[in-house]
């Protein structure tokens, strides 16, 4: 997924990942692909904001509620917010977040996101023009 990605996105659009703590292999597609994320590297972000590192740590949850929300309108508005264009749902995002949550891109895809990359668990959403 992380190679597709490499190969076929164009430019720098926003993608959403799975954010978790330190030393846990979470937003590896910002890492891999050098494509901007909601969050980034956690611990780097922090670390570069000081004073301001509360707000890195709230993306973090706003991240988590993104991911974990069935309200369409929560989950529209924070595509928006962020500017996202592609959204991850692979292995780190279906542990790290409810199964009800998850279930959402899959039950909309087509109207709200398109699938565009599907190898087993991962699936790469890009998010349709509103």
């Amino acid at each position: 997924a992380i190679r597709w990605m490499q190969d076929n996105v164009q430019g720098s659009p926003v993608i959403v990942e799975a954010n978790c703590v330190e030393y846990h292999w979470c937003t590896r597609f910002t890492i891999y692909t050098g494509l901007p994320g909601v969050v980034g590297w956690n611990w780097h972000q922090r670390q570069q904001r000081g004073l301001m590192s509360t707000w890195v740590e709230s993306r973090v949850a706003e991240v988590g509620n993104f991911y974990n929300a069935v309200d369409l309108e929560y989950t529209r508005s924070f595509l928006d917010k962020y500017g996202v264009s592609f959204i991850v749902v692979g292995p780190m995002e279906r542990a790290a977040y409810t199964p009800e949550g998850i279930a959402k891109f899959e039950q909309y895809a087509g109207q709200y996101w398109t699938e565009v990359y599907r190898d087993g668990a991962t699936s790469i959403y890009k998010v349709n023009p509103q």
